[in-house]
């Protein structure tokens, strides 16, 4: 009687535990947050402009999923304005800003640094002033024809503080459409497919 009694219980218990494992769920993985970080970016605009610019500080909001890796964001930048001389002679400011189509997305290896990340965005002039005189009509968008692609790749480390992200890459500017009377003049000097991009992103 005692035997069976014995076996029985046993029977309960690995019962109880295989149940127990077949149920139980693998621990989420929380994701890295990254809140308002702070950015710097720099980019050098080829074709007739052929020049570095500065955008001034803006901010980076996203997370890093630590078990895949898996990273997204939104970069937000406000707008840039630089002055470079039209046929070596002619003062021209230009004032535009880069307005994202979809969030940030790519990938951070925690355990090598490495960081690939992808953002689209257009780019929108919203002043082109000629020897001071403006040739854009305020109640025109004059943007790219279509969302460019930025493909960024460099490093990142989290342990540090403040922590550093640090990406560069390329990507081209479309042709410009919206853009009125001087649409052709301004697309054509701004256009091409050498421009370069890099990325500073930093925590507060």
């Amino acid at each position: 009687m005692r035997r069976l009694f014995s076996r029985a219980a046993a029977g309960v218990c690995v019962a109880t535990l295989s149940i127990g494992l077949a149920t139980a769920q693998p621990a989420s993985a929380v994701p890295f947050p990254i809140d308002n970080w702070h950015t710097e970016v720099t980019t050098h605009i080829g074709g007739g402009i052929n020049m570095d610019v500065t955008i001034p500080p803006g901010t980076f909001s996203g997370s890093v999923e630590t078990d895949t890796g898996a990273l997204t964001g939104n970069l937000n930048v406000p707008p840039a304005t630089f002055v470079y001389n039209f046929f070596f002679l002619l003062p021209t400011e230009v004032t535009f800003v880069v307005e994202p189509t979809a969030p940030v997305t790519g990938n951070a290896n925690l355990s090598t640094g490495v960081v690939t990340a992808t953002a689209a965005f257009n780019v929108r002039l919203t002043s082109v002033k000629l020897i001071g005189l403006e040739l854009l009509d305020p109640a025109l968008t004059c943007k790219t024809s279509t969302p460019t692609t930025a493909q960024l790749t460099g490093t990142a480390n989290l342990s540090t503080q403040p922590a550093v992200v640090e990406l560069s890459g390329n990507y081209a500017i479309p042709t410009l459409t919206g853009c009125g009377f001087w649409e052709a003049l301004i697309s054509g000097v701004t256009a091409g497919p050498t421009n370069s991009l890099n990325v500073t992103i930093h925590s507060v």
